[in-house]
């Protein structure tokens, strides 16, 4: 059984394993998804889906398939203290990347002494921003990133969430 890094009431977060191949480069083969991330390739590749199908080594972070009632619908990874997440256009708008965001955050303090975790979102990706906002982000500036999907580098909004205070 693969490692279950948090749950909450709808979801199950944990790490990713070979046999979520087929449902992970279904969603890795939407463009509106894979272009708001800096390194998933458009058109999706899947030897990039089969490397995301292994577990990060945890002095990394924690990285895996997100599921609701067993179906894979999308990915969260905080790697090194960035955030970064994914879901199939499905399943949008249906507060998960905020109530899987705030049990992560809850673990990865835990787990780790990282001072703060940080996150990007790409400026035409407001939603996103609303959600880390949710989530007790605060705007750290604009710079530009990546986009393997988009083939550019292109603006970016940072945000930052400091480690609570004890």
């Amino acid at each position: 059984m693969p490692e279950i890094y948090a749950q909450t009431e709808r979801l199950v977060w944990r790490a990713a394993t070979l046999a979520d191949f087929d449902a992970l480069h279904a969603i890795a083969s939407e463009f509106e998804v894979v272009r708001q991330t800096s390194t998933w390739p458009w058109p999706a590749d899947r030897d990039f889906t089969a490397s995301r199908c292994q577990p990060m080594p945890k002095d990394e972070g924690l990285g895996g398939v997100v599921t609701s009632q067993g179906e894979v619908i999308g990915m969260m990874g905080l790697d090194h203290g960035k955030m970064g997440y994914m879901f199939a256009p499905t399943h949008w708008g249906k507060g998960y990347a905020t109530e899987l965001g705030h049990a992560a955050i809850d673990v990865i303090f835990a787990r780790y002494d990282w001072p703060r975790i940080e996150a990007c979102v790409f400026d035409d990706n407001p939603a996103s921003g609303r959600v880390l906002e949710k989530l007790g982000f605060a705007r750290v500036g604009p710079c530009e990133g990546p986009s393997a999907a988009r083939g550019g580098v292109f603006p970016i909004i940072n945000y930052a969430l400091p480690r609570p205070q004890a």
